[in-house]
């Protein structure tokens, strides 16, 4: 695993910390607070799908979620935040 990581550039959470700021904050509004546990790497996987995805569809944004696993809200009040994030109708 760390040899595909030679000579890349790796960021974390707190490299991003506006743009984890803002999502958090959308988060919060729609309901969907957490317990914290799973909330780094979706925030790390919702700020990449808006670096990678143009448009993408509600399908698109729940199968880009399928590595990350919430226990604590369901994934409804999430899916409204990445919707609201990503400006997805």
């Amino acid at each position: 695993m760390t040899v595909r990581a030679l000579n890349k550039e790796i960021v974390t959470i707190e490299g991003l910390e506006k743009e984890a700021e803002e999502f958090a904050k959308i988060l919060v509004s729609e309901g969907a607070e957490q317990c914290g546990f799973c909330s780094p790497g979706f925030i790390m996987t919702v700020l990449a799908m808006k670096e990678e995805l143009e448009n993408p569809t509600e399908e698109d944004i729940i199968h880009y979620l399928t590595g990350n696993l919430c226990r604590c809200t369901g994934y409804m009040g999430q899916l409204r935040a990445i919707k609201t994030y990503l400006g997805v109708k």
